[in-house]
């Protein structure tokens, strides 16, 4: 009963009250807060910066110092060009030297006269094949060198090529070689002929060049054993003359 008596007499409680938080929290800002503290804050252009006037000495002196450094530049490629110049090797110009015509072998002739008779007998095929192989075989007793790139037919036309020959000649027979080897239809007299005077002119124009070889040789051994004979006749008037000479200061 006492305990009913105190409860009517003391303040209400409040059923779904919250505890007071002792911490005051900022109010919320307003739109019209934000929008004033924007406007604040917005640069003014009286703010901005002014641009760069340079001084007209300023501009001077730097087209004076580009045009000197282009001036130091240019002076330096001059430099260096005529060193290069003065470095390169200077090419002396010498006379060409007289190519001297090999001696046309003797083996390289009687091999093509015995090819020439040879051609006149047997299948012409055959006949011409083994002319042109006999010509590559004695093309090397001239001495001279075989090209690493060379085939055996290029070499024996090279070879025969060094002296005055009829070229086309030459190239005609090699051409018959070239179909007797390696084609597949007959070959009759016709081409056979065409082997022979091809043959027959190459033989006659390095039988040409060889005696003309032969008589240079002639007259070169004569004139040097003139001069040979000649010196002692020129020594032994010298010494006659010397001798009656001396006969008559005596």
């Amino acid at each position: 009963m006492a305990a009913l008596v105190v409860a009517a007499m003391g303040q209400p409680v409040p059923l779904l009250s919250r505890p007071v938080d002792p911490e005051t929290r900022a109010p919320i800002p307003t739109f019209t807060t934000l929008a004033t503290s924007t406007s604040t804050q917005a640069p003014t252009s009286a703010g901005q910066p002014t641009p760069f006037d340079p001084s007209p000495l300023l501009v001077v002196l730097l087209q004076v110092v580009l045009v000197f450094v282009a001036v130091v530049i240019l002076l330096a490629l001059v430099q260096l060009v005529r060193s290069l110049l003065r470095r390169r090797p200077q090419l002396e110009r010498h006379a060409e030297p007289d190519f001297a015509i090999p001696l046309v072998p003797s083996e390289l002739l009687r091999a093509a006269r015995d090819h020439l008779r040879g051609l006149e007998t047997g299948e012409p095929r055959n006949a011409i094949v083994a002319a042109w192989i006999g010509l590559e075989t004695s093309a090397a007793a001239t001495g001279l060198p075989r090209l690493a790139a060379e085939t055996s037919r290029e070499y024996t036309e090279r070879v025969i090529r060094v002296w005055p020959v009829d070229s086309e000649r030459l190239d005609d027979l090699a051409a018959l070689y070239r179909e007797a080897r390696f084609s597949v239809h007959p070959l009759g007299e016709s081409h056979r002929e065409r082997a022979v005077a091809d043959l027959g002119v190459l033989i006659a124009d390095l039988e040409h060049v060889a005696a003309r070889q032969a008589e240079q040789r002639a007259a070169e051994a004569a004139a040097h054993a003139g001069g040979t004979t000649g010196a002692p006749a020129d020594g032994q008037a010298t010494g006659r003359r010397a001798g009656h000479a001396g006969n008559e200061g005596a």
